[in-house]
């Protein structure tokens, strides 16, 4: 039996988005994941103009937290990456998704379906999303496979 490619699809994930503004603070911002049990918040555009942004754990760590500074006296625009990468091809090649991953130097991206938000995708996403295909894979060609 032959595996299919993964695409965009088979690994995003469709939960709720949580958000956070950019004039709050990164401590208010990691009270609210600590509150929702999640570690990406968007930050909504201020008009249809605007673009989106995000912040996630790698932003605060790398950019708050290892830079000693004040989590309560920086604001999430200052560590925020903005504009948020986005797709839109729920098709599209997984290798696609890792690629624009890469590129744009993030480690989540917001899924939009047809305008409107769908889920977001992970480093995380990606990688599970690949183990459990060569599960899959080794399972059906009847290999003995053992899970801890």
């Amino acid at each position: 039996m032959t595996s299919t490619p993964l695409v965009l699809k088979d690994v995003v994930k469709t939960w709720v988005l949580h958000s956070v503004g950019p004039g709050e603070t990164v401590h208010a911002a990691m009270q609210e994941m600590l509150q929702k049990n999640c570690f990406t918040l968007l930050v909504p555009r201020k008009d249809k103009h605007d673009a989106y942004g995000i912040v996630t754990k790698k932003d605060i760590v790398s950019k708050v937290i290892a830079e000693g500074k004040d989590p309560k006296k920086v604001k999430v625009r200052e560590v925020m990456s903005k504009p948020l990468v986005i797709l839109t091809d729920l098709t599209l090649d997984l290798r696609w998704v890792a690629k624009a991953m890469a590129n744009s130097g993030v480690s989540t991206i917001a899924v939009f379906d047809k305008g409107d938000f769908y889920g977001y995708v992970t480093e995380a996403c990606i990688h599970e999303g690949v183990y459990n295909s060569l599960r899959r894979a080794k399972l059906e060609q009847g290999t003995e496979f053992v899970s801890c």
